[in-house]
């Protein structure tokens, strides 16, 4: 049987031994928004390994880039959400998403397609939200808003 890195299989526990932080660290990265664990039925947190891939470029943000955790939060609101999800230019207008500009889409109450608690984990967005540590002026000018 074989895994995708998107099945939450990890504890708190073992994910935060995993990415090299404590677990309240892993904890305080949930409430600034930069990750949406799975919970279990008992509200237990489960995390997987594209988890544990934001968690180490949010680390290497901080440590090694130093940006503070507004920092981190204004870089994810600059992953072109519409692009990536491929929306089309009425529903690009019509959304809120775009417009938050300190924060991450997953993170937002006013995300459109966010019907229920952790459904962001299953987003094309957020699946890809590790790669913010690579993003270039240049990647950010290419992603600009449409008109």
């Amino acid at each position: 049987m074989v895994l995708s890195d998107f099945e939450p299989i990890y504890n708190i526990g073992l994910a935060a031994a995993k990415a090299g932080i404590a677990v309240p660290t892993l904890r305080l990265y949930e409430k600034e928004g930069f990750i949406v664990p799975f919970r279990t039925s008992t509200n237990r947190r489960l995390y997987s390994s594209n988890d544990l891939r934001i968690v180490q470029t949010v680390r290497n943000l901080v440590q090694f880039q130093g940006l503070n955790f507004a920092g981190i939060r204004r870089l994810m609101s600059f992953l072109p959400c519409w692009k990536i999800k491929n929306c089309d230019s009425a529903s690009y207008r019509t959304c809120a998403v775009p417009r938050i500009s300190d924060k991450p889409c997953w993170s937002s109450k006013d995300a459109p397609d966010r019907k229920r608690e952790g459904e962001c984990r299953s987003c094309p967005v957020y699946q890809i939200a590790y790669r913010m540590g690579n993003l270039s002026i240049q990647d950010l000018m290419k992603s600009s808003l449409p008109i």
